[in-house]
């Protein structure tokens, strides 16, 4: 008997098994950390520099005996089946967590919170464990649940109610023991967990939605509930490697050594055992399966195919081609050899082209290299190829233009391939349809896959036309029209052979003119829109904003009489046009200022500033503005200046 043996010596030096070297992410998994200053025993979570209270009040406690500044007393063992939730002893070192679970689908809960030493790795693999104890072990007055886990978050605090949140919905956050936890003894429960997130962040307590526990409560209380001990809690990240001989062949009657290495323990699962090496002898094609760890979901599984090459003749049944079909491995299990006939294009490899052999039955002659294999002959029959056709809806149109397009071969395929020339393609059965968005002539071409070895196409020249569409485009006359110039005319500057035209000036004004005008008596920023239709029926718009400017003009009289008989008695401006900025001064015929004012809608009565009448002449202003525009670069000011007669 000959042995192949297959080494991986440098691969399994570089894998050492060492399971242990994951590190624990949580900081303090036993709760020992206490500075030792609690007033009282529980205490808080607040001298615990590891741990908070994540949501609720978790309890801490310690069997420390009493230090300077600290009354805490000291934890001692109970009896057990009272319901003691003050005394016990820690699993292990002197600290201990206490969680409670309220009664009830809306109790409250009470989570104990840690920052991770480092961000969980998103699609990681992880192994949690934490011992846990129940101290409502009364059998009369049982309150035990299960659902007691840990939830990884982003946030130091929920960012949820715990309480009263759907738990179903953030299932890839946590994970919970099935277990009733009951009785008095300290149980471990062990998690396997893949992170969805870079989680930072971990809470422990009750988890889950109490609609789906299993639970024993005496009494519907709301102010009774769980409550359990924790101690030991683990989370630690874990990275299975598995390294294989690869596949192989081997005649019929030979062995083979096959070799696994992992940084895991392995097992064979063929045979259930743990050996990195091990010599095989199949009489037939097998799979040997190898796995890491355990049928978790952080196990790594693997195999080794080990392909025998019997003795015998092989009987091949024959194989129908058409001409259509690509090359072809007329056995790709079959890798070493010669291969001889019409329409074989790779000796080695068995490659047939069935548009090289033409139609017709082709004997095809396989020559094995091997003691373990025989000669045989194939035959290979290449018909030819199906008729395919195809139509569309509307061959002609404007951009963007839809086609459907239909499949009218009398043999249904399996598979259709539609390049329709636009570089957009369909693998839709029957029917297909695209949009066509330039000018220009297409080529469609179905291909359509009629068994693994048959497949035929058709390619329809210029099948599909889409004509050259107009682009809208128009001028306008004055280019800056005003309230003073509000005659607007507008012509027509499209591309292409237009024959219809319709215009929307936004003012109510329509037209269906090349060039038309409108007049716009009101000032503002007004939509003009031109729609083109060209020869071809092809469409475009276009909208321009036409902008009216409001003019300023001041009214300003030359005379008034401050009488008080009712009649021309104040110097009053009257503007058309928003300002901004505005003052006002008058002055004697020395340049004295006998008036000035910022408000327009204060004028002057005719006084001077001590209160005397001003006398009967004639008197000069001056008016500076700045006139709002409708952005700020269009505002601009000026001064406005003139005489103005006192009459008395």
């Amino acid at each position: 008997m000959r042995t192949k043996i297959i080494a991986l010596l440098i691969l399994i030096g570089c894998l050492p098994f060492n399971p242990l070297n994951s590190q624990n992410l949580i900081a303090d998994p036993g709760f020992e950390n206490w500075t030792g200053n609690l007033p009282w025993n529980p205490g808080s979570l607040s001298e615990l520099p590891d741990w908070y209270e994540a949501n609720g009040t978790s309890d801490y406690h310690n069997q420390s005996p009493l230090l300077q500044g600290s009354n805490l007393t000291g934890l001692e063992d109970c009896p057990t089946g009272q319901g003691n939730t003050w005394c016990g002893l820690p699993f292990e070192g002197e600290g201990v967590l206490g969680c409670w679970k309220g009664n009830g689908p809306d109790g409250s809960r009470e989570w104990a919170g840690t920052e991770l030493l480092e961000p969980m790795v998103a699609g990681g693999c992880y192994k949690i464990s934490f011992w846990i104890q129940n101290k409502k072990d009364n059998p009369n007055q049982l309150l035990v649940t299960n659902q007691w886990g840990m939830f990884f978050n982003h946030t130091q605090i929920p960012f949820f109610n715990p309480n009263l949140a759907n738990y179903a919905t953030m299932s890839d956050h946590w994970v919970a023991c099935e277990q009733i936890i009951d009785g008095s003894d300290w149980i471990k429960v062990e998690f396997d967990y893949q992170a969805s997130e870079d989680f930072a962040y971990a809470y422990i307590g009750y988890m889950g939605d109490f609609s789906t526990s299993s639970y024993e409560i005496y009494n519907d209380d709301y102010l009774l509930g769980p409550y359990v001990w924790i101690d030991e809690v683990i989370v630690e990240r874990i990275d299975p490697q598995l390294t294989l001989t690869e596949d192989l062949s081997i005649c019929l009657g030979e062995s083979v050594t096959l070799e696994a290495a992992s940084n895991f323990p392995i097992n064979w699962e063929d045979t259930n055992n743990g050996l990195t090496s091990r010599t095989v002898s199949p009489e037939q094609t097998t799979t040997y399966y190898v796995q890491t760890l355990d049928s978790t979901l952080c196990s790594v599984r693997d195999s080794i195919v080990v392909t025998v090459i019997g003795d015998q003749v092989i009987d091949f049944a024959g194989v129908e081609i058409c001409t259509g079909a690509d090359p072809v491995n007329l056995d790709p299990n079959i890798n070493t050899g010669n291969w001889s006939g019409i329409g074989i294009i790779e000796e080695t490899t068995g490659l047939f082209d069935p548009a090289i052999a033409g139609v017709g039955e082709h004997i095809i002659t396989y020559t094995s290299d091997t003691d373990c294999a025989e000669n045989f002959t194939m035959n290979v029959e290449v018909t030819p190829p199906p008729i395919i056709d195809f139509a569309a809806d509307l061959t002609e149109g404007c951009p963007p233009h839809p086609v459907a397009f239909y499949d009218l071969s009398p043999q249904a395929g399996i598979m259709y391939n539609w390049d329709f020339g636009n570089g957009l393609a369909s693998t839709e059965p029957d029917s297909a349809s695209t949009i066509y968005t330039a000018q220009g002539s297409y080529d469609v071409t179905l291909e359509v896959i009629f068994s693994e070895n048959c497949k035929t196409q058709q390619t329809i020249e210029s099948m599909v036309e889409i004509f050259d569409p107009p682009q809208a485009e128009f001028t306008t006359y004055p280019a800056n029209p005003s309230t003073l110039s509000p005659e607007v005319l507008f012509t027509d500057a499209s591309t292409g052979i237009i024959t219809e035209w319709f215009w929307d000036f936004g003012n109510g004004d329509t037209s269906d003119k090349s060039s038309d005008g409108t007049v716009y008596p009101d000032p503002g920023i007004f939509d003009v829109l031109l729609k083109v239709t060209s020869v071809n029926g092809c469409q475009d718009s276009i909208i321009h904003q036409v902008q009216v400017q409001s003019i300023v003009n001041f009214y300003v009289p030359n005379v008034f009489s401050p009488n008080d008989d009712g009649i021309h008695d104040l110097f009053e401006i009257y503007t058309v046009g928003p300002l901004e900025n505005y003052k006002m001064t008058v002055f004697n015929r020395w340049g004295g200022i006998v008036f000035q004012s910022k408000d327009i809608s204060s004028p002057w009565d005719g006084n001077l500033p001590n209160g005397d009448k001003a006398e009967t002449g004639v008197y000069t202003y001056s008016i500076e503005y700045t006139y709002k525009g409708f952005t700020p670069s269009e505002s601009f000011s000026g001064v406005k200046m003139g005489d103005i007669m006192v009459l008395r």
